[in-house]
């Protein structure tokens, strides 16, 4: 008797397994109502001039405040594509006080972002259409006319962002933009290259599946 009652008793003890049919799947998960469809991201920061005559420390211009907006779509976990634009507010000529450049970017983008823990690593590749423009001036005794211009550009560069607030991010974006003429009837730069610094601050875009 003492022996079929210890036996009872371990049996009891032993884990009971489900049968493996009733065990759900991933499959078997309802899906999310709501997806992130997209981005939105602004920055503030400075573009530095850099190389040839256009950065150069002595003739050449002096950085300039610099903002960014952009929008994009999101294609699957890593990548997405958008539409960015950059303004730089305020070049000055180191030699001619009077002398300023604006510039103003828009440049359709390709971006990869890699997922690490809460950080998130990204780089962009981005084409378009720069436009500058400099205000009429006064050298010396002459006084030289307004003028504007538009040229093909690039930029390439990427960055880092953390968690920030209510379900924004927050980091630091490096791009180095490429102008390939800046010739206007003043001065003659041929091409420029900046390299812009900036905080940026992003939101996902949040949408409702179909039904």
């Amino acid at each position: 008797m003492m022996k079929v009652l210890a036996t009872l008793l371990l049996l009891a003890a032993l884990p009971v397994r489900a049968p493996a049919q009733n065990l759900p799947g991933m499959q078997d998960l309802p899906e999310a109502p709501r997806y992130i469809a997209g981005y939105l991201a602004a920055g503030g920061g400075l573009s530095v001039p850099s190389g040839g005559h256009w950065g150069d420390n002595d003739t050449g211009f002096k950085p300039s405040p610099a903002f960014s907006l952009a929008a994009s779509k999101r294609v699957d976990e890593f990548l997405s594509w958008g539409l960015e634009t950059s303004y730089a507010a305020d070049y000055k000529n180191r030699g001619l006080k009077d002398l300023k450049i604006k510039m103003f970017s828009l440049t359709p983008f390709l971006k990869v972002s890699v997922p690490e823990g809460d950080r998130l690593l990204y780089g962009v590749l981005g084409a378009g259409i720069y436009q500058w423009s400099q205000p009429a001036f006064i050298s010396g005794a002459a006084h030289y006319a307004s003028d504007s211009g538009s040229s093909a550009g690039i930029n390439l560069g990427g960055g880092v962002s953390w968690p920030f607030w209510w379900g924004t991010r927050a980091g630091l974006d490096l791009r180095w933009h490429h102008v390939f003429n800046m010739t206007g009837s003043n001065f003659k730069l041929d091409s420029a290259d900046n390299i812009n610094i900036m905080l940026v601050v992003s939101s996902s875009l949040w949408m409702n599946r179909a039904r």
